[in-house]
């Protein structure tokens, strides 16, 4: 294995994407520094779930401990805002506030938001549709939940809380979905599209949420263990980031498993990752599956192990300890690899490879270049 050494932001192409912060909201906690410390620690997140939910096909669950939507962003405008618009402004927050929560970062009329998401809200979803069969009259709903029900309400709700007025997406990607946002905000910065990118991906846990998950499973197989959260990104060429950049995004690559072969997918995917981003396989300091609980997580892991070398795969604790986090979690991914680099100073200009499959077939890899923090 070759020894890469530090690479210094002015050796950066000026039109290279960096990562130059990030935040997240997870079964951890609230907040980055709750994350990065479950994640090296690798703690695991399953407790009992709240007897609210009602009956669950599984009694654990991975939530966001202590989240209360009102005390976390107030009364107004959130007595019916649901759950996942909820994970993503706080995330955001997070991101763009400070402690005092005050802008910390510079944004402009080009600044965009996209988000990955799996569905929208399903509870929120499920909810209407129930008030309209068991109502009086089926138009006898609660009408101010109807723009909660939007697949892109978190994203629109996040540009007008931070006043953010560039390209403002939602991609449904499922478990690939954080990958995919990521690469759509790669490729409207190199077409100058945006100056900045608040990217990510985010999932919330509900009753609805488990009981698709559980209905969804193959015959025989458990309920999964079901997680939520949010994780998100602030991405900016190099050559005008404003922060110090954590990492560069060398390569997204995305794939469709058509032939029921996600082994082979994922390994055409990651291979060609690895190769646009100019990294062999050997020079691979961690990789990072998703761990989803199917046959195609399965075999994204194997084909993985049979690529990388095997330190690769142990640097970072596996995602199986937040649960299922669905469309969450390849950004989940990417901030375990920043929170666990970020303690290894060898880590410093080494490569990163992110993976997620999706059971409806999407495959995606990203390569990421570690740069390094002081945490």
């Amino acid at each position: 294995m070759s020894n890469a050494t530090a690479v210094p932001r002015a050796a950066l192409p000026p039109d290279t994407p960096v990562i130059t912060g990030w935040s997240a909201v997870s079964p951890y906690g609230i907040g980055r520094e709750a994350f990065t410390a479950g994640v090296r620690a690798g703690a695991k997140t399953a407790v009992m779930a709240d007897a609210a939910y009602g009956t669950l096909p599984s009694p654990e669950v991975c939530t966001v401990p202590g989240f209360d939507v009102q005390e976390l962003l107030g009364k107004r405008g959130t007595a019916k805002m649901d759950r996942l618009t909820a994970l993503t402004l706080v995330a955001s927050d997070g991101l763009l506030r400070d402690a005092a929560g005050e802008p910390a970062v510079t944004t402009d009329d080009l600044t965009g938001v996209v988000l990955g998401i799996t569905m929208g809200s399903l509870e929120n979803v499920t909810d209407f549709l129930r008030q309209s069969y068991t109502n009086e009259r089926p138009f006898y709903v609660d009408a101010g939940r109807i723009p909660f029900g939007s697949l892109n309400h978190a994203a629109g709700a996040t540009a007008i809380r931070h006043g953010l007025k560039g390209p403002n997406t939602t991609v449904a990607g499922g478990r690939a979905a954080g990958l995919l946002a990521l690469n759509y905000a790669r490729r409207l910065l190199g077409q100058g599209r945006a100056t900045k990118y608040v990217a990510g991906s985010a999932e919330e846990f509900s009753a609805a949420h488990a009981w698709y998950e559980a209905t969804a499973a193959q015959p025989g197989e458990p309920a999964p263990l079901l997680g939520e959260g949010c994780g998100l990104f602030l991405l900016e060429p190099a050559g005008t980031a404003g922060r110090p950049p954590l990492a560069a995004v060398l390569s997204i690559e995305t794939r469709v498993d058509i032939d029921d072969d996600p082994f082979a997918t994922a390994d055409a995917c990651a291979r060609r990752a690895l190769e646009r981003a100019g990294v062999t396989a050997d020079d691979v300091w961690a990789a990072v599956p998703g761990a989803a609980p199917s046959d195609a997580g399965r075999a994204e892991y194997e084909a993985l192990a049979a690529l990388v070398p095997a330190e690769a795969l142990r640097r970072v604790p596996s995602m199986e300890l937040l649960g299922d986090t669905s469309a969450a979690a390849a950004s989940f991914q990417i901030a375990a690899v920043l929170s666990v680099a970020a303690a290894d100073p060898g880590s410093r200009g080494r490569a990163a490879l992110v993976t997620a499959v999706d059971r409806d077939g999407a495959v995606a890899a990203a390569v990421l270049r570690l740069l390094g923090e002081d945490v």
